[in-house]
């Protein structure tokens, strides 16, 4: 989710509604101050105020997380790839931080595509001496990794 851009559609949608800051904020219950954070994209509204936020904008949970109206055509897509976005930045939240968000999406996708090719080979041996092959690490270590990648792969399908 881009944080910038959401609070960027909350100020537009907000100021289409002619409403100011403190407005805005007084019929949602929390601080100008609040709001500010949101629109200048340093955090996003905490969850229980999605609906009322959204119902007051006159714009979908969707529209909200892609930080944009959306064309009917676009919608199911959209929905889809803003369902992904809070999974991951859910897990994200749910990690010690130690990496940005965007190192950790890029880990994710690594883990994914490897999982995948690990998993396209006929035999576990194969898949193994690929991971020997081209990472020169011991059979031993590729043997583990090929389980967790494995194991990962499987809690996914």
């Amino acid at each position: 989710m881009d944080q910038e851009k959401i609070g960027k559609f909350i100020a537009q949608c907000r100021k289409n509604k002619n409403l100011t800051q403190s407005e805005f904020a007084k019929q949602l219950g929390v601080t100008d101050k609040s709001v500010s954070k949101w629109e200048n994209g340093h955090c996003l509204p905490d969850a229980s105020l999605y609906e009322p936020l959204c119902h007051l904008l006159d714009i979908s949970i969707n529209e909200l997380f892609a930080g944009q109206k959306i064309a009917d055509e676009d919608y199911k897509k959209c929905a889809d790839e803003n369902l992904l976005a809070l999974l991951k930045y859910q897990l994200y939240n749910l990690s010690d931080k130690s990496i940005s968000f965007n190192e950790f999406d890029h880990s994710l996708h690594r883990i994914s595509e490897i999982a995948v090719l690990l998993n396209s080979f006929k035999t576990k041996d194969d898949a193994i001496n690929y991971l020997v092959e081209e990472t020169h690490l011991s059979l031993e270590e590729c043997t583990n990794a090929y389980n967790i990648y494995i194991n990962l792969y499987k809690i996914n399908k």
